[in-house]
């Protein structure tokens, strides 16, 4: 299942860094850009508690079955990466200091651990994925074309290559100097299938709101504005960095990860991603991956209370 990283966001606003941190890192925060984790398609986190009522009993999936469901489709290489935004953490509150750094490290490497995520991620997939969405995925992700997206989605999720940004532009700038209007058509339609099911801006601006107000609750900074206020500005943030983007930075991202593609391969997949039942994956998926990255977030910035000079780092 695709995730992509997108490109920094502009500053939202300047939180003050409390006395919480080493006597190193107490110093006033400089509003950094956020750095971000949005894959292709997302949706509101707040969806999540509507899918969960929305589910039948007896219809929802076992754990073991939503296990093999992680793995089939790739959604466990996703969840995985969600232990490397961990690193994102200072610049999520404006922080610069090494030696918050430091600390942040210390706390953030107790909670962000794959073998939690995961365990986060099935209990929420085994209350909400019916059956038949589950077939429906796996039909596809099972195949031949299906196995080979997921290897070069896997390989994306985790790439740490600093120039891959540089790349997909180039990659998709090659497709526009070939005239290759079809491929074109068939990579916006894969951009469009997902976007079907997303809210971008409100998703990242929850994970990073619920984070400041965590780390403010834990003395970590302070904010001038209240919580709704918070997620207003940060959300407009998020929107006006979209509306800049457009669809074209998702479609470069996209040229460069199924480059080895065929244009028919990449219809396919769009056409797969039309279903609606696949659309209620992705959503489900989507929901999953911001809910646990928030709260691995928030679980990080509450370990974070009490902290001084004299922790031990």
């Amino acid at each position: 299942m695709r995730r992509d990283r997108m490109r920094p966001s502009r500053p939202a606003l300047t939180p003050r860094h409390r006395d919480c941190a080493p006597a190193s890192a107490r110093a006033r925060a400089q509003s950094r850009p956020l750095p971000d984790l949005r894959p292709l398609g997302m949706v509101l986190l707040t969806a999540l508690a509507l899918l969960l009522s929305g589910v039948l009993p007896g219809q929802s999936a076992t754990r073991e079955e939503a296990r093999d469901f992680l793995k089939v489709t790739g959604f466990d290489a996703a969840l995985e990466s969600i232990v490397q935004s961990a690193d994102n953490g200072p610049a999520m509150l404006g922080i610069e200091d090494r030696g918050f750094r430091t600390l942040w490290d210390v706390m953030a490497a107790r909670v962000f651990r794959n073998d939690p995520i995961q365990d986060l991620a099935l209990d929420m997939l085994s209350a909400t994925l019916t059956e038949k969405e589950m077939a429906t995925a796996q039909e596809f992700y099972g195949s031949d074309l299906g196995q080979r997206l997921v290897e070069v989605e896997n390989a994306s999720h985790l790439s740490t290559d600093a120039e891959r940004g540089e790349k997909a532009e180039a990659a998709l700038a090659e497709v526009m100097a070939a005239r290759d209007i079809a491929r074109l058509s068939a990579l916006e339609r894969l951009i469009s299938a997902l976007d079907e099911t997303s809210d971008g801006a409100l998703a990242m601006a929850e994970v990073q709101s619920r984070f400041m107000i965590a780390a403010r609750n834990a003395g970590v900074i302070e904010l001038s504005v209240g919580d709704d206020e918070l997620r207003a500005l940060i959300t407009g943030q998020f929107r006006e960095m979209a509306a800049d983007d457009g669809i074209e930075a998702g479609m470069a991202s996209a040229a460069l990860t199924y480059e080895d593609f065929s244009t028919e391969e990449i219809d396919a997949y769009a056409e797969a991603l039309e279903d609606p039942d696949m659309q209620r994956v992705y959503e489900l998926m989507n929901a999953v991956q911001y809910e646990v990255m928030a709260d691995r977030f928030e679980a990080a910035a509450a370990l974070m209370v009490g902290a001084n000079s004299s922790e031990e780092l």
